[in-house]
Parts: C-alpha cells; sequence; structure tokens
C-alpha cells in the first residue's frame, strides 16, 4: 500500500486540513496540507483491510510521515516503511527531532553513504540499501547524435556550481570549440556564470533531455553531496561517458565503469580529466559503454524485485 498520493478520493475538508497541518512542526519532516489529506486516506484504507497483513511504503521519508504511534496502534497487521533520499547532513538539519521516524518497520537507503547513518539516527536494524531505478527503455544510447567537445551539466540540487563556473574558462581555453549545455531550472539559472560556451537550458520535456545525453561527448557533474542521483544515473542509460565528485552515494553508482570521480571541490582534477578524456576518444567510447552496462543493473524489474525482498523479510 503506496502511502503516496492517496488521498485523491478523500471528502476531508481542505480548510480543515489546512488548520491541522498548521498545528504541526516542521522539526519532524515536512508536513503540510496534502499530508493531512493523505494521512485521512491511509486511516480510510486501512480499516477496510484490518484483517490483513499490510505493508506500508512512505516513497519520501522526508515528508507526510507523523501517526505511526496511532496507527501502529490501530492496525497492528501493518508494517510502516520509508525510503530516504537526502544525505545524512541534510536529513540531520532538516528533521532534528527523528522520533516519529524512529517508530518506522523498516527503511531504504538510495545512498550506500546513508545506511550506517539511518540505522543509527532511526535506532533501526531493518535498514537496507536499494540502489535508485531508471528506464532503460527510454533512455538509450544513440551514438549517430554524438557531438564533439560537449559537455553537459544537468540539475541544481546539491551541484556545485562554484567549481563549474571556476573551471569553465580554464576548460574553454584549452579545448578547442568547446561547447556546454547547461539544464537547470530557471530560478537557478543565476548560478551559472555567463560564459560564450554555455548555452543554458530551461523548461525542457523528457525527449529534450534524453536528446541532450545522447548528443553530450561528457557528463560534466561537479557535486557537493549526493545518494541516488538522477541526472546520473539517466546520463549512465544513455551511454555517457561520467565525470563528477568523489561525494555521497556517486562512487556506489559508477562502481565497476570506468567514469571518472574527482575528489570534491579540486578544480584542477576537474580540469586536467576533462582536457584528458576530450582528447581521447576510443576512451570516452569505453566508458559510455561501461555507464549503459552499469545501468542496467538498475533497470526498474530489478529494483522492485529487491523492494519485494525487503517487504518479505519484515513480513
Amino acid at each position: 500500500m503506496d502511502a503516496q498520493g492517496v488521498y485523491g478520493n478523500t471528502k476531508f475538508p481542505y480548510r480543515i486540513a489546512k488548520i491541522i497541518a498548521g498545528l504541526h512542526s516542521q522539526a519532524t519532516g515536512n508536513y503540510n496540507t496534502g499530508s493531512v489529506l493523505k494521512a485521512v486516506e491511509l486511516y480510510s484504507l486501512l480499516q477496510k483491510h484490518t484483517t490483513e497483513k499490510n505493508i506500508v511504503h512512505f516513497l519520501n521519508g522526508e515528508r507526510d510521515i507523523r501517526h505511526l504511534g496511532f496507527l501502529k496502534r490501530e492496525f497492528p497487521n501493518t508494517k510502516f516503511i520509508a525510503t530516504f533520499h537526502k544525505p545524512p547532513a541534510i536529513l540531520k538539519k532538516k528533521i532534528p527531532n527523528p522520533a516519529v521516524l524512529q517508530m518506522l518497520d523498516g527503511a531504504i537507503a538510495v545512498g550506500a553513504n546513508q545506511v550506517d547513518f539511518l540505522k543509527d539516527w532511526l535506532q533501526l536494524e531493518n535498514v537496507t540499501y536499494i540502489p535508485h531505478g531508471v528506464d532503460t527503455n527510454f533512455f538509450v544510447p544513440h551514438i549517430s547524435k554524438k557531438k564533439k567537445n560537449t559537455l553537459l551539466f544537468v540539475g541544481q540540487h546539491l551541484r556545485d556550481f562554484k567549481t563549474f563556473n571556476k573551471t569553465v574558462p580554464k576548460l574553454a581555453a584549452q579545448i578547442e570549440s568547446l561547447k556546454i549545455k547547461a539544464v537547470v531550472h530557471p530560478a537557478y539559472s543565476g548560478k551559472i556564470r555567463p560564459h560564450n560556451c554555455i548555452n543554458i537550458l530551461t523548461n525542457i520535456d523528457d525527449l529534450q533531455l534524453r536528446a541532450l545525453y545522447q548528443e553530450a561527448s561528457l557528463l560534466y557533474l561537479p557535486m557537493l553531496d549526493s545518494t541516488a542521483c538522477n541526472s546520473l544515473l539517466e546520463a549512465m542509460a544513455c551511454g555517457l561517458p561520467i565525470i563528477t565528485s568523489n561525494v555521497g552515494g556517486n562512487p556506489g553508482y559508477l562502481d565497476g565503469t570506468s567514469n571518472v570521480l574527482v575528489e570534491s571541490r579540486i578544480i584542477a582534477g576537474f580540469i586536467n580529466e576533462t582536457i584528458a578524456l576530450l582528447r581521447d576518444e576510443s576512451r570516452l567510447i569505453e566508458m559510455g559503454k561501461s555507464s549503459r552496462n552499469r545501468a542496467m543493473e538498475f533497470e526498474w524489474i530489478n529494483v522492485v524485485k529487491d523492494i519485494n525482498g525487503f517487504y518479505e523479510k519484515l513480513d
């Protein structure tokens, strides 16, 4: 039973839900009007299945979870688990009071760097690492679209814009006709320092994004931290070579590939490695192949099997 997005049929008054939401502190995780409506609908659904063994999976453990003590008393046949997406430092800062979350029966980490932290933070042994999935049928390579000396930067969450901005002019001075395409939310476009080699793209759809992955020579993605990064997964599935920061969950996702991890905020490392890669076509080809092969391990069918296996362990 998925605890996310289940409130579409609830008749609970929106006005009252808004008032209730306002009474809740955000110190135990994000909680808003939608969270209240989800909780009401969840309670209604569980009432219809009181004689069954149920599992409620909060797909985003950073939000919506408040009433576990009550729900566990009312529905003793139900196990409650959550998937957590944020790095440990952010979880600790954003949720200084994890008391409610410590009532969970299990937790899923999408980054290997979260596991030990979640066990300690939640005081919970049933914590497992299940990598995030990617649609390898949609995100596919297209070798004939490849463009020379084209870097792609995607996203804004935990991106290291400072390193990006410092390295771009030096890369442009060394790589002839360098082109960098940066895909960001419009609110973050100002984070990118203008340069004649950069084309900032906002509000693009999935088809356009896939084409950018397929065209690029290299995903260029300095980061501050990570757990699972969709941009890395999508790029890998499209057979794109990658250079990114050696932080968080990145090493686990790139394990077994020939992609390049640079120590965080090491400007010279990003510059030297990127120049070397763009001048070595055969190496780029091999990196791209290793990216695609690794991405196939993260097909959603494999992720679902792992999640179902975790459910069975808790049953």
